[in-house]
């Protein structure tokens, strides 16, 4: 039996560019023949000149600045959609500037045991040179030393391409109610050179399943080093 389970995940596409938010309605969309005609008068739709929320059907969330673009599903039957959704809603808007891109995927882990909870974050954030740092620390009583460990680490690396960018790997802990949860975000970030959505539109379409795929691959060798 494994020492760690999945609980969630999400995958999510975030654009950086100079965005109209008041054009991402339900009813453009509609027009558009992005998405299927839809009862959105049930959902609590945000269409402002400075802000977009619109809940699409099948857990996609869409929010819009007037500097970002982001759209996340939780359902892994929907990868695909944000990817589709994203590619559509930009070859209807093809003069809009995209400077950058981050093909994300988020999740959420418990670990079952304590005691492995604790050495993982050891393993990969020592603890010896904190406690030298801290030069209080040896004072301090039993209960007090156990509140030192891993809170928030990101790792840098390197493309396995030659897109400008990088893979920056995030795990966060979180200890809520005596569970040992982990959030485990991969963040797969490109620049768009040209900051042209056509070229945003290739690089998505070309490389939105090998993302998805690296940061399963990241997060699944990560915790099998530290748990196997």
């Amino acid at each position: 039996m494994s020492d760690w389970e999945i609980i969630r995940e999400e995958a999510s596409i975030v654009l950086i560019g100079s965005l109209n938010p008041k054009i991402f309605h339900p009813e453009w969309f509609i027009r558009k023949g992005i998405v299927e005609e839809w009862d959105y008068s049930q959902e609590e739709v945000i269409s402002l000149p400075d802000l977009a929320q619109v809940e699409f059907p099948n857990e996609r969330k869409l929010t819009v600045l007037l500097n970002k673009f982001s759209i996340i599903s939780s359902l892994a039957t929907e990868y695909q959609s944000i990817k589709d959704l994203t590619i559509n809603t930009f070859s209807s808007l093809g003069e809009t500037p995209v400077s950058q891109m981050g093909m994300n995927f988020t999740s959420v882990i418990k670990i079952k045991n304590e005691e492995k909870w604790k050495q993982f974050g050891q393993n990969l954030a020592p603890q010896a040179l904190w406690k030298q740092a801290a030069t209080y620390f040896n004072g301090l009583n039993a209960q007090k030393q156990n509140e030192l460990g891993l809170w928030e680490l990101t790792m840098n690396l390197p493309r396995p391409d030659n897109i400008d960018g990088y893979i920056r790997s995030k795990i966060i802990a979180f200890p809520e109610a005596g569970r040992c949860i982990l959030q485990f975000s991969i963040n797969n970030h490109v620049v768009i050179n040209d900051s042209k959505a056509t070229s945003m539109i290739k690089i998505l379409e070309n490389h939105w399943d090998q993302s998805l795929e690296l940061a399963k691959h990241l997060t699944d060798n990560i915790m099998k080093s530290q748990l196997s």
